[in-house]
């Protein structure tokens, strides 16, 4: 623990952002988990009410399946086919249903992107500024090379923890990605069950 101690001040004052931003890429890494969760049930629970609909082919049972739950996908969704007037207008407004779900997929991944962009650079600044005050400490004294040596080891650091806290939030980023993807394309086809139910409704 010392150690740790040791090298986190050894890093320089940019390893208090960086801390940070590991702390702030493990928040948002439980967060997105809790989120996606609840979104996958909100979409199985949608699934279900689409399939209900489609077995009794019956649009009326479709509108009263997604009436009666309590899910944020279906509240959303209650609306639009309980006031459907065309099919135009029904696929215009189910690209809202794609856009409101994709906000919430993608919400704080800005932030994991600017991680991966800044850790490194901050990380960078840190080693930088170390090395310029090992040499000032040298005060141009080429007979002690180690000073040098023990301030340049020292400011790497700063670049690997740089490096770990980037690589760590683009592991998140990149399954979050993944996840979003996923899940879009999966609604995109639960909606479109939608749309062709309602076309075999009006015939």
């Amino acid at each position: 623990m010392e150690y740790t101690i040791h090298l986190f001040h050894a890093g320089g004052i940019v390893m208090y952002p960086l801390v940070l931003f590991m702390v702030a890429a493990c928040t948002i890494l439980f967060e997105r988990i809790r989120m996606y969760r609840k979104i996958d049930r909100e979409l199985q629970q949608l699934s279900d009410n689409i399939d209900a609909g489609r077995n009794s082919n019956s649009w009326a049972a479709l509108e009263q399946t997604v009436k009666n739950s309590d899910d944020a996908l279906s509240k959303f969704v209650s609306p639009i086919v309980d006031s459907v007037y065309s099919v135009e207008g029904l696929e215009n407004r189910l690209h809202d249903v794609v856009g409101y779900m994709d906000e919430r997929l993608k919400r704080g991944l800005n932030w994991l992107s600017m991680m991966v962009t800044m850790a490194p650079l901050l990380g960078l600044l840190g080693t930088v500024v170390g090395m310029i005050r090992s040499f000032a400490a040298v005060g141009g004294d080429i007979g002690a090379p180690t000073v040098i040596t023990g301030g340049v080891s020292e400011a790497l650091i700063a670049t690997a923890t740089g490096l770990s806290v980037a690589i760590v939030a683009l592991a998140i980023h990149s399954w979050c990605t993944s996840k979003v993807n996923y899940d879009i394309a999966k609604l995109e086809q639960k909606l479109g069950s939608i749309l062709d139910l309602y076309i075999r409704s009006q015939r």
